[in-house]
């Protein structure tokens, strides 16, 4: 009996060649498409850009902090989202009350969002109008958050190296603060960045929980009373083309009542 064997199939050269030819070109935009990821990282570390959204492995206890300089939320919306807590402007000064305020307040509550309010501090006015605005405008409800002081330069809160300017600065808010400790028997919370830590805060308010803007890293465990991160003036959130301010607190759930009226 005759075996006839078994014709097998060779590609042509031709076919071989195309297929390597596509290999390589997928390569190719590969290589592409990293390079310009990593050049954009690289950019972003190398001048300081800010990403418009961060989500940490390690902090759960996410907040939200607004102005008039955002819009009336939806907050069942924001609550969503895993928004937990959120601090809303009420005051500035010895007369300024922010028009969104009266509309933010109630609606982030009746959300379930963790609601508390905060006073814009301006410097070198007197403490004690400006304690009395705040508590007259402000609403303060048992389970709310402790109310915050804002300590942030601006283009009404000017840097001077001047000593006597500083110290004027520091005093006021040493007023400001003791009027509310007063009224609350709580010491409010103080938010504020690393420079102006440095100009007006460190040594002179030991006692208080700090709330910290740093938009490129946790703050420096050597600021031992910080409790909330304010990491990012860009925070998405969805059904909002406005970037948003967003927060870290910096321990557990359970933890979190340290931060609430009683």
């Amino acid at each position: 009996m005759t075996i006839k064997k078994k014709k097998t199939k060779r590609k042509s050269k031709s076919k071989v060649r195309k297929k390597d030819i596509s290999i390589f070109r997928i390569m190719l935009i590969v290589l592409f498409v990293s390079s310009i990821v990593a050049g954009g990282i690289y950019q972003f570390r190398k001048y300081g850009y800010e990403p418009t959204h961060f989500e940490s492995n390690k902090y759960f206890v996410k907040g939200i902090d607004i102005s008039h300089h955002n819009p009336i939320l939806n907050w069942e919306a924001v609550a969503a989202q895993n928004i937990s807590f959120a601090y809303i402007k009420a005051t500035e000064g010895i007369s300024h009350k922010d028009r969104n305020y009266t509309y933010n307040y109630p609606l982030a509550k009746q959300a379930g969002v963790v609601t508390g309010s905060y006073h814009f501090y301006s410097f070198g006015v007197s403490g004690q109008e400006q304690a009395k605005h705040f508590i007259e405008t402000g609403q303060f409800d048992t389970g709310d958050l402790i109310p915050a002081i804002d300590v942030e330069h601006s283009t009404s809160n000017i840097y001077s190296k001047d000593k006597e300017y500083r110290a004027v600065v520091v005093d006021e808010l040493l007023r400001l603060e003791q009027a509310l400790y007063d009224y609350f028997g709580v010491h409010p919370i103080i938010y504020t960045n690393n420079d102006c830590y440095k100009l007006y805060i460190k040594d002179h308010f030991p006692d208080n929980t700090l709330w910290i803007s740093d938009l490129k890293k946790e703050p420096d465990n050597n600021i031992k009373n910080w409790r909330i991160w304010q990491f990012t003036h860009k925070g998405e959130l969805i059904g909002w083309e406005e970037p948003f301010d967003l927060n870290y607190y910096r321990y557990s759930f359970r933890e979190f009542q340290e931060l609430l009226l009683p």
